[in-house]
Order: C-alpha cells, then structure tokens, then sequence
C-alpha cells in the first residue's frame, strides 16, 4: 500500500533546513540530527494514519486517487489494485460507474455529484470543504448498498505538485439509526393523532345514545304514574337500543385497540368451513326475515378443512352479512357464496343493495369511516366494523376487498389461504 510519503518526507526536508544553516558555501551542524529517530518518526505517521477510522486519500488534478490510508479499505472494501491510479468514482465503487460501465466524469450523474464538484472546486477555486453530508449508492462488493458519509476537502501543494485531501466519515450506522428512530417518531404522532381522532369520535357517538338514554330515564322518572303499559314498553326498547348501540361502539373500540397492539390472540382451530358456514347463516336468518330478506348459501366443491379462529371469523361473516342486510331493500336477496381457488377458501357476501359510490370505496376499511350509504331501516353504524373485519382477516393470512355499483348492490369477499399456504406465507 502506497503510504503518505509526501507528509513524511515535508517532515524530513523542513528538519533539514531547521539543523542545518548553509554559510560560505560549507554546511554548518548547529545540531546533530539522529537519522533512526526520524524513519521511525516517519514509521509513526504511517501508522497514526493508518489507524484513523477516517477514510483518508489523497487524489490528483485529474481525480485519480493517489494514495490511501487502511481505513479506507474499510468504509469502501475494495481491492488496492482497484483503487490507486483510478478515477475517484470507479475506484469508490459509484453505482452510476457500475451499472452505465463509465468512467467517473462519464456518467449521467457526474454533471450533478455534489462530491465531483467539491473535488474539482478543491483544484480550480481552492475551495475546502467542511464535514458535507453525502448520501450515495455505491456496490460494496458486488452488492449495491447505501452509504452515508460525511466528508472534508482539502488542497495541499508539494513540491510543485497539487493534490487534494479527501477525509470521509462512514455514518451509515448512526444515519439508519437516526431515520428509524424519526420513522418510529413519526409513527408515534400517527397513532398519537389517531388516538385523538379515536377519542373524539368515540365520544360524539356515544354522547347521542347515552343522552338519549338519559333523557327517556328522566322523562320516565317525572311521568311514570301516567304512562300506559304499552308506552312504558316502548320506552324501554328505545333504551335498550341506544344502550345496544353504546356497548356495540365500546366492545368496537376495545376489540381494534387490542389488534392495534398486537394482543388480539387466534385460537385456530381445524374446522369444516361448510359446515361452520351453515351455523352461521342460521342465526343470521332471523334478522333478513325481518326486512323480508333471503339469505342464500351455495358452497363450491372441495371445499377444505381450514384453521380459523371460529369467533373471528365468526365476527367477520357476522358484520359483513349484517351490512348486507342492513344496507339492502326489503325483498332482496343475499347470497353467500364459497369457493376454493389458488389453494385460498373465498367466501362473497353479495347483495342487491344500494351500493357503494367508486369513490368511497378506498376508505370503507379504515377505522370510523363512513359511507354516504344510509341504512334501510334506520339502522345505525359504529364506522369500526369493517375496519375490524380487515384486521382479523389479515391476521389469518388472507385479505378482503369488495365490489360495488350504486344501484345494483355490492359484493364483499375475503380469502383465508389454506394450512399449506399459510405456513409457507409465515416462514417466508
């Protein structure tokens, strides 16, 4: 490795002119210099260079790299004989060399480098540079990696000749470290806004009820002695519906804050899909009749056992056939249909509602938001439901999405992917 020979050998010529004074022609020894003493100076410097963790090298006017220290093998890790006589660029490993087989000073990039430019301001303007941020892609051997470096400039002249001094600080560790933790910064004031937002609806929407709730209990308390049997009952089914709506939007709140963390626990367990399927629809039968529905169930064939966590999942066919109903016209059908394709178990939940303006369609799964859709039967929304659904599929491996024209009704599928898959989908 070629070392700083240059800086050592300044040191030697100015002690020469320091202990020895020319007079009438004959050398004068004012001092006795010890030559051993200066070579391991020289030895010394060499090694202090050496083992500076700054990337240190010297380069010509024409940008080759002249001389290295051994720090730079290792921010750069390139071979020696890669490096001196090159081009700065080539001998650094910038990506733009690599992949456009140019020269430094070639490429579409050299024109606008930032780096180039402090390097040839060094030579033309003597212009240093002080600790620059650079942020480039370089290949370290062979792999195109990112660096971040922090570098200084200098031009040095020597015995006529002018070379510049390149100092680079590899702070790649310490930027990563530094964007993680803005990222992490940044996550946290999102979930801080959206813990706002949270709070806020869920306090709007929980105000209605629990005052309408109130104010029937007080307007009951002042004219109970009044109030005939069959308008005392009608009270109390308005009560009990607000209440309904108010533990429906706390068990919501509680069910995604517990997904949000992380501590929503899958009890999986290997079920028939069919034959849970059928469970299922019984109980929701009972609200279609209501609105003088037809709930239809049709399973493909083959359909496999899969493992699900019955309550979710149960929870999931539950909330997507109670939108069907809740958002369809009496005397409409709905169809649950099955399917097994690209090892996935697809269940549709399709109505003949009024469907969903294209518009609207991206946000339906995120939380609180609502749809300009209204109810057919004055039926009211928390706004979490579907964004509960998404969760839960997604932590079964599978996904959801939906279809939907205003005025032909809207079609609502998840997938649930096969044992086999699912595994292959967790060890990838």
């Amino acid at each position: 490795m070629q070392r700083y020979c240059f800086l050592t050998n300044r040191i030697l010529f100015s002690l020469k002119e320091i202990n020895f004074v020319v007079t009438n022609g004959k050398e004068n020894s004012i001092m006795k210099i010890n030559i051993h003493d200066l070579r391991e100076s020289n030895e010394f410097l060499n090694i202090l260079l050496d083992n500076v963790n700054s990337a240190i090298f010297l380069i010509d006017p024409s940008i080759r790299i002249t001389s290295i220290n051994d720090a730079f093998t290792n921010v750069f890790q390139n071979e020696n004989s890669h490096i001196l006589g090159e081009l700065c660029g080539n001998a650094l490993g910038c990506s733009y060399s690599v992949e456009e087989k140019k020269d430094c000073g070639e490429t579409s990039y050299c024109h606008k480098c930032e780096f180039r430019e402090s390097l040839l301001s060094a030579f033309i303007q003597n212009i240093p540079v002080d600790r620059q941020l650079l942020t480039r892609e370089y290949y370290i051997q062979g792999v195109k990696t990112i660096k971040y470096l922090q570098y200084s400039t200098r031009l040095i002249h020597f015995n006529g000749q002018e070379m510049a001094l390149v100092i680079v600080d590899d702070i790649t560790n310490l930027e990563e470290q530094r964007l993680a933790l803005a990222k992490q910064n940044e996550m946290l004031t999102d979930l801080n806004e959206q813990k706002n937002l949270f709070l806020g609806i869920a306090a709007h929407d929980l105000r209605n009820p629990i005052a309408s709730i109130k104010g029937l209990t007080e307007l009951m308390l002042e004219i109970h002695d009044s109030l005939k049997p069959d308008e005392t009952i009608e009270f109390l089914q308005m009560m009990s519906s607000a209440s309904v709506h108010s533990l429906r939007l706390i068990n919501d709140l509680l069910t995604i804050s517990k997904i949000e963390a992380g501590k929503l626990d899958l009890k999986k367990e290997k079920v028939n899909y069919a034959d849970f399927l059928k469970g299922v629809l019984k109980i929701n039968q009972f609200f279609a009749r209501n609105k003088q529905m037809t709930l239809n169930l049709h399973i493909g064939e083959n359909i496999p056992q899969i493992d699900i966590d019955k309550d979710k999942i149960g929870q999931v066919l539950d909330n997507l056939i109670s939108n069907a109903i809740k958002y369809s016209y009496q005397g409409t059908n709905i169809d649950v249909v099955v399917e097994f394709k690209n090892n996935q178990v697809v269940t549709h939940i399709i109505d003949q509602g009024q469907g969903i303006p294209q518009d609207e369609l991206p946000l339906i799964f995120h939380e609180f938001q609502k749809t300009s859709v209204k109810s057919t039967g004055g039926e009211s929304s928390t706004g979490l439901g579907l964004a509960i659904v998404k969760k839960i599929v997604e932590r079964h491996g599978g996904k959801i999405s939906v279809k939907s024209e205003v005025g032909k009704g809207s079609d609502f599928f998840f997938s649930i992917p096969t044992e086999l898959q699912f595994e292959n989908l967790i060890h990838s």
